[in-house]
């Protein structure tokens, strides 16, 4: 890329350092910080035409996660796209900014005593662009679902710069539905996100945790079998193991930890945490503390901050099998945290993604993804360092599913300049 582009005058005064936007160890020849859908447009529109790469990033906090890049020229951030969300409290609903962060959009929604119940790795800081484009879903998941489940309709621009608009504002609406939810998750490959349209939901009157101890983690499992089982009404269900639990309670000794979520009214919360209690009982452990949100955060800042994510996914009658699988890919320096819907994460610290055989633990990978694969199960990185992305691909073979998806790659960025090689929407 040279310098006498029209990128080259497009955006001089917000240009960003490009060894700090690297993809997978790649540095990008220069950083564009839209601040509008047209700044977008006109990036895609001359990409297109020069034949530039083009990474779309919210704050640039998933850089690490996805496939290494086949090539790169620039990163396109829609982190300065950040107008007032247009909020209809009656409706249930907003519109916000791909550049709004998660926080700003849930401070600004409590003030009509309603929020957006997601919770992503690295919580409140990031960019609702991002949130959409990965799909990523937190311990809310158990009982709200996924962003695609809050996504009403997407603004989005093509990668020959088109601008686009899918689904709708009313909970009503499903014209569009499909490729909306389409949309949700293809990591900005197919197009880049300017503006959501998402449902919400009151604020609950009460959201109280349950913190349950174990020495061992067999009897949390068998607890979340029960909890199951009886269809106990919780919004999050948590297993996390003794070294991930002294970064979710600094204050606690080491443990074994279910963490137990109920949020609506009063009584109902105090009906729910009877139940848990109950259980505990039935299940000879302890359930002594009450924890209130900031656990969750510290949870969720936590697996974003790791520098290795892997996650596992198997049936959730499957989940004690996928833990021991999960406990089984590293030998020291790895913590747990599983969701009871069948999710497993195994987070790696510094220390040991800085004396990783990537070629020893992409062998114990392939083994769990050929094993998981049987019965629909997968393994996915969520983030990882180059070295091992390049020997294990991050999010697997996706089947039959390939043609439709190089169709569709095809259709939304016929020149492939959006994150060529990154996802699984790849024409090549």
């Amino acid at each position: 890329m040279t310098t006498t582009t029209p990128l080259a005058g497009l955006l001089p005064e917000r240009k960003g350092a490009p060894e700090d936007w690297a993809v997978q160890g790649a540095e990008p020849e220069a950083v564009v910080e839209a601040t509008n859908t047209d700044e977008v447009a006109h990036t895609l529109e001359a990409a297109t035409a020069a034949g530039w790469a083009v990474e779309p990033a919210g704050a640039g906090s998933w850089l690490d996660s996805g496939r290494p890049p086949r090539r790169l020229d620039l990163v396109l951030s829609t982190h300065s796209i950040a107008r007032a969300p247009d909020h209809a409290p009656d409706d249930l609903t907003v519109a916000v900014d791909a550049g709004t962060t998660l926080g700003d959009l849930q401070a600004i929604l409590a003030r009509q005593g309603q929020w957006l119940p997601l919770d992503p790795p690295g919580g409140r800081r990031g960019t609702i662009g991002a949130l959409v484009a990965t799909a990523a879903a937190g311990p809310l998941r158990h009982g709200y679902g996924t962003p695609r489940d809050h996504v009403l309709g997407v603004d989005v621009v093509a990668g020959d710069g088109r601008r686009l608009r899918f689904g709708g504002r009313v909970v009503k609406n499903v014209a569009g539905y499909d490729l909306t939810r389409l949309l949700v998750g293809s990591r900005g490959t197919l197009a880049v996100i300017t503006r959501v349209n998402f449902r919400l939901h009151p604020l609950p009157e009460r959201d109280a945790t349950r913190v349950v101890r174990a020495p061992d983690g067999a009897a949390l499992l068998a607890m979340i079998r029960d909890v199951r089982e009886r269809q106990v009404d919780l919004v999050a269900l948590e297993l996390v193991d003794p070294r991930a639990s002294t970064h979710v309670l600094p204050d606690g000794p080491p443990a074994w930890l279910l963490l137990a979520r109920a949020q609506g009214n009063a009584d109902a919360v105090a009906g729910t945490l009877d139940v848990v209690d109950a259980l505990c009982a039935d299940h000879d452990v302890g359930a002594d503390l009450d924890a209130d949100e900031g656990a969750w955060a510290r949870l969720a800042d936590f697996e974003a901050g790791s520098p290795l994510v892997v996650r596992l996914a198997d049936r959730p009658a499957a989940l004690a099998a996928t833990v021991a699988r999960a406990g089984a890919l590293a030998d020291d320096g790895v913590m747990l945290a599983a969701h009871a819907d069948g999710i497993v994460r195994v987070m790696f610290d510094a220390a040991a993604v800085s004396a990783l055989d990537a070629d020893r633990l992409s062998d114990r990978l392939n083994a769990a993804r050929d094993a998981l694969s049987g019965h629909r199960g997968s393994v996915v990185l969520g983030s990882a360092p180059p070295e091992l992305a390049t020997r294990f691909d991050p999010f697997g073979d996706p089947g039959p599913a390939r043609r439709l998806m190089q169709g569709l790659k095809r259709t939304f960025d016929p020149a492939g300049v959006l994150s060529p090689g990154r996802f699984i929407f790849d024409a090549d």
